[in-house]
């Protein structure tokens, strides 16, 4: 067969491009990129399991062989695989979702041109940011100042983990992945088996780590996971992303930002902190009273473990949430409490007396929007937050008043007569208006509108009165109620006389437990001393519990004894400063006065604590406020009822 001969041109033109084709071939060959956005999460398959890359699948099954059947060599290989291929992200704000088992290190690429691609357009979230005093950051912040670098984020939150499988209850967390990140460019394989010097090392916490750097080409990361203790098995699951824009996931570990306002055998009342410190005229506080529930509680048992390990994770608390209670939960803006501001309520519902919870602050996304290409897209949590529902059944929740519209806490109840938060609350609100219009007349009488040296006072007017005496009327009218079984020392107990509710669901009534109602009437014969301070000679020191009305009746008789009949209860009592505030508000004329210590003042009002605890009544008091108790380390938490609160009924 004779070729054609060739001319010289065509020589070198063959020649280059069998060469080119060659060259190309080995390159194909020795590279095989994954671009992978996210990974299903599966448990893998026994027989065949499966991390699944988007459209591409690794099999995994040689890597799970019986480490006996195989020899040095293929132990090598076993060990190599164990590293896996190179994920490449699919860009700033995409997240990675990956399965990883045991032992095994996923390595991750942030390439040159997702790092130098433009920023982000910031899509509407919350009409300003919160201020909960903790920035979540595991690294360091640089600003954008040099044009030759490129700040990133990077996060990774657990989203499955390996779960207890014991005979005995779960006395452990399993361990945390690990996320390595290279901050050298001859680090392409950043790992536990790399220089420490050419990488750092973050261990999640919780489920979630993040860490920021400045970068000028392609970034390398990676993430571990530890070996299986004893009596866990499964896999994990996680989520991984880089941005140039802002951190992809968020946690908050050192703020709760969420805050018990009271409960009941059933429910639970919390409320967020101050959204925004901008004045009503201000737009910035139109826009947050507008909003619609802008985020989510998770509200779990205490007792339950299993998500232990993930409580800094929104991706976790999604995913291993399988009960959606949102038919259960009323949420919406408020601004009762401290500074009046905006601020979200929560009211969830279905809950079991005296047991302990946890409840989380989150928030989907960034608000508004979720998910791959959003800022922000993976969520946030904040620091959980404890409380327990109380056990009695004669105290109940009122919130959302007409008159007293800033009470807010559990009252003395009668679900026989009240069984719904409604009716109950419009017993007390119509009662204390009443009261206020007969106020309100005595207060017409005082020349108000007249000139400041006529005033009955140059600090005070009768705007102040008002304000004073309602703040007292609603705070005394409508006393804030606790078990009877509770020993806090604070407390007052009332109604000790009373027989104890006809109940359908019980037949002791309110009374936690069948002795507590005989304990009660043995009770009313001890010895009662309310006012250490009383004088020597005084009844103070003869009287008994059975024998005074400030234990055995209820400082507001005609509507607590007669009418809703509660029971034994215990009275938060209203604190002192609202009746001092009352008398110096208003003119003499209206005869307010207060009782003195030791002639009735320690029966009638309490005093404020500064560490946080309720332990007196008045409008707006939150728990913990001003010292939020943190969660430990090893205290549990188990996030396994999702709460995804989209409802404007409270407000």
């Amino acid at each position: 067969m004779h070729f054609p001969k060739l001319s010289p041109l065509q020589c070198r033109f063959t020649v280059s491009l069998a060469a080119s084709l060659i060259v190309l071939s080995v390159y194909l060959f020795l590279w095989n990129p994954h671009l992978a956005y996210a990974a299903e999460i599966e448990t893998p398959s026994p027989a065949s399991p499966l991390i699944i890359l988007d459209h591409y699948a690794l099999d995994l099954t040689d890597d799970l062989e019986d480490p006996q059947d195989v020899d040095d060599d293929q132990d090598a290989q076993h060990a190599k695989r164990a590293v896996g291929d190179v994920v490449t992200l699919g860009g700033s704000n995409v997240p990675g979702l990956l399965n990883i088992e045991a032992g095994n290190t996923t390595i991750w690429h942030f390439s040159n041109a997702s790092l130098w691609a433009p920023y982000a357009n910031l899509t509407d979230g919350l009409p300003s940011s919160i201020d909960d005093g903790d920035t979540g950051d595991s690294g360091t912040i640089y600003k954008r100042q040099n044009p030759s670098t490129r700040l990133v984020y990077i996060s990774v939150t657990t989203c499955l983990q390996p779960q207890w499988n014991g005979s005995t209850n779960q006395t452990t967390t399993p361990p945390q992945l690990t996320l390595y990140v290279s901050n050298a460019t001859s680090n392409k394989e950043p790992g536990p088996n790399a220089p420490a010097n050419r990488q750092v090392a973050i261990t999640l916490n919780e489920g979630f780590a993040n860490y920021s750097m400045n970068a000028t080409t392609d970034i390398y990361m990676s993430v571990h996971a530890p070996e299986v203790p004893a009596n866990f098995s499964g896999i994990w699951n996680y989520e991984i992303a880089a941005s140039i824009d802002n951190y992809y996931h968020g946690a908050h570990p050192d703020s709760p930002f969420l805050y018990l306002v009271d409960t009941d055998t059933h429910a639970a009342l919390l409320v967020t902190n101050n959204l925004t410190q901008a004045n009503p005229n201000e737009t910035t506080y139109q826009q947050w009273m507008n909003l619609t529930s802008p985020f989510t509680v998770f509200v779990q048992p205490t007792l339950d473990r299993s998500l232990d390990g993930m409580r800094n994770s929104y991706c976790g608390m999604t995913h291993a949430s399988i009960n959606n209670a949102s038919s259960s939960v009323q949420s919406g803006m408020i601004t009762r409490g401290l500074g009046h501001k905006p601020k979200e309520q929560f009211y969830i519902q279905e809950l079991n007396g005296s047991t302990s919870y946890f409840g989380v602050l989150a928030m989907e996304g960034n608000s508004t929007k979720t998910g791959s290409g959003v800022v922000g897209g993976g969520g946030q949590v904040w620091q959980p937050v404890s409380f327990k529902t109380k056990s009695d059944n004669n105290c109940a929740l009122v919130f959302n008043l007409t008159f007293c519209h800033d009470v807010a806490y559990a009252v003395p109840s009668n679900q026989d007569r009240y069984p719904d938060q409604p009716s109950l609350s419009a017993v007390y609100d119509s009662y204390a208006a009443g009261l206020y219009e007969n106020f309100a007349k005595s207060l017409d009488q005082i020349p108000c509108n007249t000139t400041l040296s006529a005033q009955y006072s140059p600090a005070k007017n009768c705007d102040d009165c008002a304000d004073a005496y309602k703040q007292w009327l609603c705070a005394v009218t409508m006393p804030r109620c606790e078990d009877f079984s509770s020993p806090l020392p604070w407390l007052q107990p009332r109604n000790m006389g009373q027989k104890p509710i006809n109940s359908s669901s019980s037949s002791i009534g309110s009374m936690p437990n069948p002795d507590m109602f005989q304990q009660v009437q043995g009770q009313l014969d001890q010895q009662y001393i309310p006012m250490t301070s009383a004088p020597s000679d005084s009844d103070a020191f003869r009287q008994t519990y059975g024998s005074v009305s400030a234990t055995n009746s209820s400082r507001n008789p005609s509507i607590i004894v007669d009418q809703i009949a509660p029971g034994p209860y215990k009275e938060v009592k209203p604190c002192e400063d609202l009746c001092f505030s009352l008398v110096r508000s208003c003119p003499a004329a209206l005869g307010f006065g207060c009782p003195d210590p030791g002639r009735g003042l320690e029966v009638d009002y309490g005093q404020r604590s500064d560490d946080g605890q309720v332990t007196c009544s008045y409008l707006g008091a939150v728990y913990y406020l001003n010292a939020a108790p943190t969660v430990s380390g090893t205290s549990s938490l188990a996030v396994a009822v999702a709460v995804v609160l989209s409802l404007w009924i409270l407000g």
